[in-house]
Order: C-alpha cells, then structure tokens, then sequence
C-alpha cells in the first residue's frame, strides 16, 4: 500500500497518463505544508507533447482535488524530465541511443563516471562507445544516467 504522498500522487497519476499515451518517469514532492510543488515527470517512446502535458495536468489536478491527497495548496507542474534530470528506466534509454552519455555505474562499492556514446540498448544492459572500445553495462549496476547535449 503506498504510504508517502509521491507514492499516492504515483498510483493516482498511473491511469490518466497511460491514457495520454505516456508513462510516467517520475514524482517530486517538495515545499512547505502551506505551499507544495508537485512535479510529475513524464515521458513516451516517441517524446512528449505539451498538448499531452496539458491534458495530464488538468486530468489529474481534477483527480487530485477529488481524492484530496494534498492538504493545502499546491502547484501541480506536469512535465518532460528534460536533460538535466537522470533517466530512471530502461525505456528512456532507448530513444537516446546515439546520443553522448554519463553513465554512473557501482563497481565494487565505488561510484565510476563513464563517458560516451549509448550505441545499444536491451532488456538487461547498455553499450556505450567510450574512446573507439564498446563497453556492456548491466543495468542492474547503473546509478544514474544524463544525456549529455551537443553544443551548436
């Protein structure tokens, strides 16, 4: 049973989303008692619109409003994760493959930065190209991943 507001706001947000052909990335919950953001993080394969951002925003502040979840006022901020947040499921990795990665991955106990090109990405793993050598990365072992955007 959800127990923390984000994890309410997740399982209400579920439905009205995948409605909206997107899937949901993630949920932030932040501010004071008087005032809270909500910030709901969403994406699909192809990219998300603002129209579909829109309509999951309205849809779900109605929802919100009905089941009462927040006490007080808040901000509901519907959105793409955009490239300054990590990608969190393995799905997101797919529609950035051939785009420049750092990928943060847990080797041993340790937190290892690798830098390169996502070239492939399966149910378990990804590859990246980092200096002309290919390199498998198991996702189980991934911290967190930023796509790194190229500079005009």
């Amino acid at each position: 049973m959800p127990d923390t507001t984000a994890d309410k706001i997740k399982t209400l947000a579920q439905p009205i989303i995948e409605r909206n052909n997107a899937f949901l990335v993630d949920v932030v919950v932040r501010g004071e008692r008087s005032s809270k953001v909500l910030e709901v993080y969403v994406d699909s394969d192809s990219g998300i619109s603002l129209d579909q951002c829109s309509n999951i925003s309205r849809e779900l502040s109605a929802r919100l409003d009905e089941a009462d979840l927040v006490q007080g006022r808040y901000r509901l901020d519907v959105s793409s994760p955009g490239l300054d947040k990590p990608l969190k499921m393995l799905r997101q990795y797919s529609r950035n493959v051939g785009r420049n990665c750092k990928i943060f991955i847990n080797e041993a106990g340790k937190r290892i930065p690798l830098e390169g090109v996502l070239e492939h990405v399966d149910e378990k793993s990804v590859t990246i190209r980092e200096k002309g050598k290919t390199r498998d990365i198991e996702f189980s072992t991934i911290i967190e991943t930023y796509i790194i955007p190229k500079l005009k």
